[in-house]
Order: structure tokens, then sequence, then C-alpha cells
């Protein structure tokens, strides 16, 4: 039998100290010729012959697995010795696959495969140990020898069953089928409400495994059918924090601002100032105002000063730190600031002074940026204007004060709009949607439409963080840096094969960025605009949180950043901070080691709020299809995939799947490469940007999954 790398490896674990490639190559190739003599020999008496035996290919064997272990950290040479690395055990994080196979990653980024039999009861994200056995085909493999903490305390589970004195339940809202257990009758609790499949039990998870299955204890529950319950699923589900603790009352805080914070602030009291937002909002992070003269316009971009109240390193930094961001999930916040701050202290509410960081900003009649200053500031906004409220002065005759100032935004605002489609910034026609409430109760998910009102807002807060971005880069301070780097080359020749379904001529620009403004500007209008602008999308990379400025590729912008909401995101909070000590001519506040920690932080919990609000927004449309079954709607498809295809319904911004299994009038092939789900007998085609129509055929409030069929 030949070598294995497995061999090698628990060979080399049977170590007690350093060894050489010569200790390695004696023992294993020693000991295999040995047997081979010995099989040999007995052989020989039989009568019969064996074949001989030929070390190289074990030799090979045995440098290969050497070159690879020494090259992934898991050994070190000194001196022609080898040494072995904590035994070939290392700690990370195991994210869990829907098989409930794992994949281990180390905590400088190895990956090692852990096999199904081999997690030990580790769930998704927890944090663990794991030992190498095995190295084939290019990959790690190993097994979970401890979990050190779980990546949870509390889980979601759904009673499964009683065998042999233990009640059974599945764990939901994990990738992976687990399963844990609990005593009969150790918690009387469960009995009446085991039978009840609407039923979910908050349980945690003890140390004692019982037949491979952790022994669990219940905390709470409810019911699943109620959606008053939807909020606490999805906090539980993505570990999201609880409420905040009591830091005291307004003006407890007030009066524990450093006196520094009070000092030299530029009072812009008298200037025009406004704030527009959504209408239930109460966390207003910007305002802003405007002058204008014969050949300048100076843009002022007001941001609540939250670094004043919240000191570095103080426990309101900490919690706010740990949490990284606001999370909107429908009709709820679970904010990043105790509300005493966000929606008060910092709050730039209308008609009370308030502390702020204020980008002052001057341009000429075309756009061109010509100055800019940055300075604390006290201001008070004379109105606070919804969205709709302004949208609704800008379409009117307005000639007051506000409808005048807000018709000259409006002008800023598209002069610096058209500037920037000029220098590259790829303005992708994808809608937001918004969830109506009736009380607590989901009433409908519509499409939001784009007002010329959220523009200018836009593109103002987009000026202030290229602004700071620059000034900051210019100074050579430490900061955090909003980064969109560009698409990979791969990418972008997907995205051209992709185009190539709908007859879309490859651009004639060899550079991303102009070929796609080309691209868009193509298919604007056309039927399968949006799923052109969804497909360019997916085609980027993830911006992120890092202290190295590489620009915004999806903004044009070389330098950018994030200044413009530290109420509800931590890295703004720190930029404001860095520019402070620009203005203040003092050491900078962190070093680039420490942001890059708090960098890499931010953008993981950025990624978390993300997938809790597109979950939310799953269950939101699951409620709204639940007495809908039988149902036809015209949809469009959105994805494909070996599964089947996704949709997306054009009453409303739900989206499902037309599962493989549901599609029986044919065989049906999956043509990844080309977007499209064809009929072998029949050549019944689907595919991406299609209109189709279909029935719904089932809603699961477990799973969050919306199926149809082709009606």
């Amino acid at each position: 039998m030949p070598l294995s790398s497995k061999t090698v490896i628990n060979h080399i674990r049977s170590y007690a100290g350093p060894f050489s490639r010569q200790d390695l190559v004696k023992d294993i190739i020693g000991r295999k010729t040995e047997i081979q003599k010995n099989k040999k020999k007995k052989s020989k008496q039989r009568g019969k012959k064996t074949a001989e035996y030929r070390p190289q290919k074990d030799t090979a064997k045995i440098d290969e697995t050497l070159h690879v272990l020494l090259s992934a950290g898991f050994l070190s040479l000194h001196k022609k010795k080898y040494h072995v690395r904590h035994h070939f055990i290392s700690d990370g994080k195991i994210i869990i696959s829907t098989s409930g196979s794992g994949v281990f990653l180390s905590e400088d980024n190895t990956e090692i495969i852990v096999g199904k039999e081999d997690t030990k009861g580790a769930n998704n994200n927890d944090l663990v140990s794991a030992r190498l056995y095995d190295y084939r085909k290019g990959l790690f493999f190993g097994e979970v020898v401890k979990i050190l903490k779980r990546d949870r305390n509390h889980y979601l589970a759904r009673f499964s069953r009683f065998t042999g004195g233990m009640i059974i339940f599945r764990l939901i809202d994990l990738p992976g089928d687990i399963e844990v257990c609990l005593e009969q009758g150790a918690d009387n609790r469960a009995n009446k409400k085991l039978n009840d499949p609407s039923f979910l039990f908050i349980v945690s998870l003890t140390d004692r495994v019982i037949s491979g299955r952790h022994l669990c204890e219940i905390i709470d529950s409810f019911s699943l059918d109620d959606e008053k319950n939807d909020l606490r699923r999805i906090v539980l589900k993505h570990s999201l924090p609880g409420p905040h603790k009591d830091y005291g009352d307004p003006e407890t805080l007030r009066h524990s601002v450093d006196p520094h914070e009070m000092k030299d602030r530029k009072d812009y009291r008298n200037e025009f100032t406004i704030t527009i937002d959504g209408a239930n909002a109460k966390d207003f992070d910007d305002a802003i105002s405007l002058k204008t003269g014969e050949d300048r316009t100076t843009l002022y971009v007001h941001i609540a000063d939250v670094s004043a109240y919240v000191a570095r390193d103080s426990d309101l930094d900490r919690e706010a730190q740990n949490r990284g961001t606001s999370y909107y999930l429908g009709n709820a916040v679970i904010p990043m600031l105790p509300e005493i701050l966000s929606n008060n202290l910092c709050s730039l509410r209308q008609g009370e002074d308030r502390l702020t960081m204020t980008a002052e900003m001057t341009f000429d009649g075309e756009g061109g940026y010509r100055g800019s200053s940055f300075h604390r500031g006290i201001i008070r906004v004379d109105h606070r204007l919804t969205y709709e409220g302004a949208e609704e002065i800008l379409n009117s005759d307005d000639s007051s004060t506000l409808g005048r100032k807000l018709r000259q935004m409006q002008s800023l605002a598209r002069i610096l709009y058209e500037r920037r489609l000029k220098t590259g910034r790829l303005d992708l026609n994808l809608g937001d949607e918004v969830v109506i409430y009736d009380g607590d109760r989901v009433k409908s998910i519509e499409f939001a439409e784009r007002l010329n009102s959220h523009r200018l807002i836009e593109e103002f807060m987009l000026s202030a963080n290229e602004t700071v971005a620059r000034f900051i880069t210019e100074k050579e301070v430490p900061s955090l840096y909003r980064v969109h780097e560009e698409m990979s080359d791969e990418k972008f020749a997907a995205l051209l094969q992709f185009l190539k379904v709908y007859n879309i001529k490859p651009p004639k620009q060899a550079d991303s960025g102009p070929a796609i403004q080309d691209i868009l500007a193509r298919v604007a209008g056309k039927d399968y605009e949006h799923v052109v602008n969804l497909v360019v999308l997916k085609s980027m990379m993830q911006a992120y949180y890092g202290t190295v400025p590489l620009g915004h590729y999806g903004l044009g912008f070389r330098d950018y950043t994030h200044f413009t909401s530290p109420i509800r995101r931590y890295p703004d909070l720190i930029v404001h901070r860095s520019l402070k000590s620009i203005l203040d001519g003092i050491a900078p506040p962190y070093t680039t080691e420490s942001m890059d920690f708090i960098g890499e932080k931010s953008s993981e919990l950025e990624r978390i709020a993300q997938k809790a609000e597109r979950d939310m927004l799953k269950l939101k449309s699951c409620r709204l299809m639940l007495d809908r079954k039988g149902e036809v709607f015209p949809a469009i498809i959105s994805g494909v995939s070996r599964f089947g295809f996704f949709v997306t319904l054009k009453e409303s911004p739900i989206e499902g799947m037309v599962p493989m299994r549901n599609l029986t009038d044919d065989y049906y092939l999956i043509m990844e490469d080309e977007y499209t789900i064809i009929g072998k007998k029949y050549s019944r085609r689907f595919r991406l940007g299609d209109s189709v129509s279909l029935r719904l055929t089932s809603v699961e409030l477990e799973t969050m999954r919306i199926d149809f069929e082709v009606a």
C-alpha cells in the first residue's frame, strides 16, 4: 500500500522532540523494508514471489508532507531539525455547512476540513481547538479536540421526538442537522408545549454529551406563529446585543463632557440649517447648510459630535465597539449607542443646540472642488424634514427661505452627481425595499422610490466623506478608510460572458470601470436592466474597513472614508477622533496596528447586521405570503443555481425559489455559466432576467423559505 500523508503525520506525532528528515525516512522506510523482508521470507517458504519494495515513492511522499507542513506553519526547521508546533493543534473558528461537516479556520488563516463525525458537537462559528491529522489532494484534514467558546449562549430548538428516556430537540437557524437532548422529567415546563409544532424552545448547551448529543437546558419558549416574536428570533439567531445599561440622565452625561471639547467651537447657529431623514427616524446624524456666492458655493455638512460624549476606552466606547453598528430590524432598532445619546444628546434635533464636527467645502460653478476646512461646531437645526416632505417642496413653487435653500442644494447635488459620473462612478439602478407596518404587524413590502431628496443628501454625504479622507491621508495620520477594491479580472470576464446571454456586445473600454458604465447606460430602460445591475453588483468586491486608503471603486473615489454616521457606525467615531487629533495638533489616538483590529471587527459586525436585516425581510415576506398559497404571481428570474432558480415578484420585492423538484414536466439541465435551466426533451428554457408566471406552493416560517412552481 502506498504511503499516505496521514501515516507520515501520525508518525511525526509519535516523536517526543525534534527530529530530522533522516530520522523520519529511516523510521518509516526502515520499518516498511523490514515488513517487506518478512513478507518475502514467508512467501519464499511457500514458493511464491513477492513484489520488490521500491522506497522512492514513499520517500517522495515524506518529502512532500514535510514541505507542506513546513509551508503551512505546522512545523518549523532549525539546524536541520524539525519542530512540531503545538502537537499539530491550533485554535480558531469552525464554519459548519448544511451537511454537518465543517471548515476550521486557524488564527493564521490556515483551512482544515473537518468531517461531520469529527466536529465533536461544535456548532457554526464556535471557537475550537482542532488537530491536523491528514493532507491529501491539496487539502488539510483534522478533528475538533475541544470547544473553547460557543459562538452563542442560547439556541433555538424544535422538539423532534422521544427516545430512550430522552427528549430530542433539533437546533434551528444553524447549518447542519444538529440534535441536542434533555432527560425526560428534567424540566416540566416543556411538557405541555412539546406537541405544539408552533413552539420553539430557547436552550443553552451543557458540556455533558449523551449518545453523541449535547445535553441542553430550557431557558424559555415562544410561538413561531406569533409575529411579535420575530425580533426575538432574529436577535437569537445572530447573537445580537441586548438593551444598553442605564448610563444616567441627560444632564449627567452632558456635564461629563471634557471641558476641552467645549472650547473654540465655531458657532453655526446663525446659518440656515436643515436635516432630511426618514419619517420614523430619531437618530439624526447629519445636518446641512449652504452659502452661495457669485462663483463659489460653500457646503456645510454638520455631523453629530459623538466623540465629545464618548471618551476613548470608556465603558460607552467599549460597548459601542463591541456592537460596531446599529441594527435596523423592521420597525425596531438595536442602537449602537444608548438612546440617551442616539436619540437625544447627539441627535441633531430641530430647535436644540447640538455639538458637531463640521466639514466646510467650497465648489465652483461646475462642481469643482476649491477647498475645505474642518471644525468643532455648534448648530441649531431650523427645520427637520422628511424625504417626502423635502421632495414636495422641491416640486413646488415654495418661495420661502426653506424652498429657496432646498432648490440651491438640489442644484449643487445635481452638478456633483453629473461630475462624479464622468470621473468613474458606477450608478447602479437597484431600488431598495420598504416594509410597511400596521402596529407590530407587517402590512406590505414595497419597492422604495428614489427621490431627488435622497440623492441630495447622498451627494453631500459623499462629498464630506471624500474630503475628510483626502485631508487625513495628506496629513498621514492613522485612520480607518472605507475600501472598495477594483473588480477582479476573473469576475469581469464572467460578467462579459453573462452579457452574451442578452447579446450585449462587449464594451470597447479595457478598464472595467468605464466599461461597466457603458454597460449600465446601454441596458437602461430595458426589461433586463434590473438583472444586469444585480449581476454587476454581485460581481464587485465587498467593501470593508481598512487602514490603507485604497479608494472606492464603485464610487470612483481615490480617497474615501465613513465620517457622516457616528451615531450608528463605530468606524465613523474612529475617523472623528483621528480628525480631531489633526485639528488639535496632538499625537494620533490610534496606531495602525490597533486600527487594523478595529477595522476587521467592524467589517465583520457590519456583515452580521446585513445578514440579520436580510433575515428579518425574509421572515416578514413569509408572513405576507402565508395565506396566499395557490395564488399566481408575475415574477422575474433573479438567479440560477444547481438547486433551481430564484425569483423576485413584480408586485413586491419578495423573493423566493422554484426548486428543481418543482420542475416536473421535463428533465431539466442546469447551465450555470449561461445562467439558464433548459428542458432536455421540450427545450423549455428559464433564463436569468426572464419574466415568468408562478404559483405559490409553500411558505416555511422555520426556514424562512418561499417556494413556487411554474404556473
